[in-house]
């Protein structure tokens, strides 16, 4: 491999340190990025996976003693207990690790070409990440629409992070546009010569998105902090470069930059054709991930066959008509039916009750499980008009219902059409 130079000059001792602890930390946070998108190797990555997970796990028990043991299950969190834990064997092992290279290696004067390909692994990594993620967006699948339940959801029943989901996922056309910048930021990380362009574009979208998840409670914050350290580790070396810029309007030099090239013409082809495969398999496999994604429970996901939001306009139960009372816990002041397989009822008292819900088109009947019913709810169903009409058992009592299907429009959040004209503002 021939070496390209534009200059270099010997690193401080406090660069070498730095870059040791640097590249020891940055290899334990990424890897096995990127055995786990290589035929063959992925297997390695998955045993190192297993092997992490258990040291994890005995370093909480053994070492931390902590109360309760950790538990590795999927649950969309990246903040549990492991992660922590995770993060804190990574920072004391790069720390020893640095201190041990330190002293086997005092007299070098610097490590430029570790420097370069660890920066290649970083922009990969990191432009693989912002692409993941902003495809999800552009898709409008990381943050969908708000589903039939928490448009009749009490505002402070959401939770902080339902607050976020419900704001990004409320508009298609706000969700795709962070997605493109997302995606563009990635895909400038992968060409060298724009990735200081990427990396500052990159930095201020993950800066925003962590402190989204701080303020937010979304426990992403440790991944995000991640992400936007990496940003910051690609911008460094160009930071003098950009102080002298912006800050103090002077005029600043190229940059000062060191390339390893191929040096037989078969290997630089080979090299140009795994980049392009890597990138075309990243956008493609997750273009078709998020499509199938969205099939799956996106917005374009399955519906219930009775899909809509009813209100309750009688209900007899026993033989009584029971009035709108809004301590009843008994009378249903909406039913919701949104996914195929579940339901929600919201009582006269706000309270709701998440059933399972199966829905036969053929026999026209309607099946409630769940909540605190004795049993199954077990109702025939009519549908006409806006109207549906149920009749059938409730905890053993004969019951008949009629609702009225809601009219999504007369939602205020929904039914409030853009407008490029506004003498007043719309704030309700």
């Amino acid at each position: 491999m021939s070496t390209k130079q534009n200059g270099s000059r010997p690193w401080t001792a406090a660069e070498c340190i730095a870059f040791r602890f640097a590249a020891i930390f940055i290899f334990l946070q990424i890897f096995p990025f990127p055995l786990s998108y290589v035929p063959g190797l992925h297997v390695l990555a998955q045993w190192y996976m297993r092997a992490r997970q258990a040291l994890v796990i005995w370093i909480g028990d053994r070492i931390l003693q902590l109360p309760e043991p950790i538990t590795v299950f999927q649950s969309g969190s990246g903040d549990k207990t492991f992660d922590f834990v995770a993060l804190l064997a990574a920072t004391v092992l790069a720390v020893a690790v640095t201190i041990g290279w330190t002293l086997l290696d005092r007299g070098r004067t610097g490590y430029d070409r570790m420097m370069y390909w660890l920066r290649v692994g970083v922009r990969y990594y990191l432009g693989m990440m912002m692409v993941i993620y902003g495809i999800s967006k552009v898709f409008h699948l990381q943050m969908p629409s708000p589903s039939l339940y928490q448009l009749v959801q009490p505002f402070g029943d959401k939770s902080p992070m339902g607050l976020a989901w419900s704001y990004v996922g409320y508009s298609k056309a706000f969700s795709m546009f962070t997605g493109l910048v997302e995606v563009t930021g990635g895909l400038l990380l992968f060409f060298r010569r724009t990735t200081l362009l990427g990396a500052l574009l990159v930095a201020a979208i993950m800066l925003n998105v962590a402190m989204m998840n701080f303020c937010f409670d979304i426990p992403v914050k440790l991944f995000s902090m991640l992400l936007f350290l990496l940003c910051l580790f690609l911008i460094a070396p160009d930071s003098m470069r950009l102080m002298q810029l912006f800050v103090w309007n002077r005029p600043t030099q190229p940059v000062r930059e060191t390339r390893y090239v191929p040096s037989k013409r078969w290997v630089r082809i080979l090299a140009v054709a795994t980049k392009a495969v890597f990138i075309l398999t990243i956008l493609a496999g997750n273009v078709n991930s998020t499509v199938t994604g969205m099939k799956k429970y996106g917005d374009k996901r399955p519906k219930s066959a009775l899909y809509g939001l009813y209100d309750t306009e009688l209900f007899v139960l026993a033989g009584d008509t029971l009035p709108p009372l809004t301590t009843d816990r008994v009378r249903w002041r909406q039913l919701i039916m949104d996914k195929p397989d579940y339901a929600h009822l919201k009582a006269m008292n706000d309270s709701i009750t998440h059933l399972s819900a199966a829905v036969d088109t053929a026999t026209r009947s309607l099946t409630l499980r769940g909540g605190q019913h004795r049993q199954d709810i077990r109702l025939q169903y009519s549908v006409s008009s806006d109207t549906l009409h149920l009749r059938g058992l409730l905890n053993s009592d004969s019951v008949t219902i009629l609702l009225r299907k809601r009219n999504l429009q007369t939602f205020r959040l929904i039914g409030t059409e853009f407008r490029w004209i506004q003498e007043y503002p719309f704030n309700r």
